[in-house]
């Protein structure tokens, strides 16, 4: 068999003041249903429902990470958040990759990257696709894909 496979795992580097504004938006949303709760005893439960949510919210997206699946010419993008749940993003065939572009930070596309090293893949439908690709799997995507820029 001559079937190619090979699997790679990005941990997504987020910007940790998004999510600090985060959890002050939600202590705040909270702190006025608690204050509100004062009066009617009612909005406690939303000051519960509040922290609940973004608790889950944040949980979740904190710890994201992307996973490419190359399966012979068939490249597949998934989301892994919190190392539970699971979530496909892309699929694409690399025949139908135009070009590559490496050092690609400046490009605009559907961000699958770890945030700091950009590959960018354009796909015949005009589709930009910006990941973080190690050396082997650049190497495996050149089989198919003549057309490479610096």
């Amino acid at each position: 068999m001559n079937d190619a496979y090979y699997e790679l795992a990005v941990k997504r580097n987020r910007p940790e003041l998004k999510y600090v504004l985060y959890v002050v938006i939600d202590l705040l949303a909270c702190l006025a249903f608690l204050i509100a709760g004062f009066t009617k005893p009612l909005y406690w439960i939303g000051s519960a429902i509040t922290l609940l949510f973004f608790y889950v919210y944040l949980r979740l997206r904190l710890y994201e990470e992307y996973e490419y699946i190359l399966v012979n010419d068939e490249l597949t993008i998934d989301a892994i958040f919190h190392k539970e749940a699971r979530k496909a993003l892309a699929r694409c065939n690399v025949k139908d990759v135009q070009s590559i572009k490496l050092n690609a930070n400046n490009e605009k596309g559907t961000d699958y990257s770890d945030g700091s090293h950009k590959v960018a893949l354009y796909l015949n439908k005009g589709e930009v696709f910006l990941l973080s690709l190690d050396e082997k799997m650049l190497t495996m995507l050149k089989r198919y894909i003549r057309n490479i820029e610096q």
